[in-house]
């Protein structure tokens, strides 16, 4: 199974993708807003992060760029309830600047599950 960085800032979020996704036999790491989370990667690493788009101090798209950069084959899973940067929809820029999939909050245990197939292939 997967090593799992989630980083959003909605605990309820972070606690209900933590469950769903132990239950399916990943370890699960998450963390609050965007230093954080780069901080957890390079210090324990990951398999796959899921990152928020909005969140307050270092945003997703920000968080995504340092990503990229830092660690480039590293999967990432932009997730969003909705929003546009501009008049450009905020899951298609995040595309663009390199994650590998997005998903639309909200979504339910099925869809990220076979999102996770996907992306990481089989476990």
């Amino acid at each position: 199974m997967a090593r799992i960085l989630v980083i959003d800032d909605e605990e309820h979020y972070r606690s209900a993708l933590r469950r769903a996704l132990e239950l399916e036999g990943h370890v699960v790491v998450d963390a609050d807003e965007g230093d954080a989370g780069l901080k957890m990667i390079a210090s324990q690493g990951a398999d796959i992060v899921l990152l928020d788009i909005f969140m307050p101090g270092k945003e997703g798209i920000e968080t995504l760029r340092e990503i990229r950069r830092r660690w480039p084959q590293l999967p990432v899973v932009a997730m969003s309830g909705g929003g546009e940067l501009g008049h450009m929809d905020v899951l298609l820029a995040a595309r663009a600047m390199g994650a590998r999939e997005t998903l639309r909050k909200p979504f339910d245990n099925e869809a990220l599950a076979a999102l996770l197939a996907r992306v990481l292939g089989p476990t």
